[in-house]
């Protein structure tokens, strides 16, 4: 399969999932009661996001919402770049950090896929990249792992949230196709790289100290299948 092509209709699909429209944005802004602490996904994410509060400069990467680098900022954070490959994302992001007054040090713009190779090493001491390792292809995701390590101080820590696992076995049973055993693919667009705890943590191994592993659930789910862990630099 193309990798380019694969990586290309990615980008599309999600600056399109997360445009948010000009009535849209005029009928949020009418509130002013709103709590950061509802975009974080899970509990979990938010109170492993919020213990990046004493960080001074924080890297948001594939921010989609920029959920984590509010969390981040709010929690303490003197500066976020949050990152992605969509305008309209980037778009969104601003939005959300304009409604939920979280603009101070907040830092977000687009990016191309090169982008990462090109920061220079120990830049951030703390890392957030939450649904994003796992839904690229496998080599695009070793890459980011490598230059995440690379820009990331000895000994400062990154948050890495990632979907759940499904295996082949578990894949067929529910008559789904698993391409090259773990790709899957909806509507023609990547929507998971399954790999299991163990696969994620041999990989990650090799760049960090894994100091947690742990599991969780977005709202309304039964099981606590989806992974995050922490990760200490080298």
């Amino acid at each position: 399969m193309d990798n380019k092509k694969i990586n290309e209709d990615l980008v599309k699909f999600w600056d399109t999932a997360l445009t948010i429209s000009a009535e849209d944005k005029e009928e949020a802004l009418k509130y002013t009661d709103l709590d950061y602490k509802e975009l974080a996904p899970s509990v979990k994410l938010l109170n492993a996001v919020s213990e990046l509060g004493q960080c001074e400069n924080v890297l948001d990467y594939g921010c989609g919402t920029a959920w984590g680098a509010i969390v981040a900022l709010k929690a303490g954070v003197k500066k976020v770049d949050a990152v992605d490959l969509g305008e309209n994302i980037i778009d969104s992001a601003k939005f959300y950090a304009k409604l939920y007054n979280a603009e101070k040090g907040f830092n977000a713009f687009k990016v191309d896929e090169n982008w990462l190779n090109e920061v220079k090493d120990d830049t951030y001491d703390g890392i957030i990249c939450s649904n994003v390792l796992d839904v690229v292809t496998e080599d695009i995701s070793l890459s980011i792992i490598n230059n995440l390590s690379r820009v990331l101080k000895k000994g400062s820590l990154a948050v890495i949230g990632l979907n759940f696992y499904m295996s082949e076995e578990k894949a067929k049973a529910r008559g789904i196709e698993l391409v090259d055993g773990n790709k899957l693919f909806q509507n023609g667009v990547l929507r998971l790289l399954s790999l299991s705890d163990e696969e994620w943590s041999n990989i990650f191994s090799q760049y960090f100290n894994i100091i947690k592993l742990d599991h969780f659930a977005w709202e309304g789910e039964p099981v606590e299948s989806r992974r995050l862990f922490i990760l200490e630099k080298q």
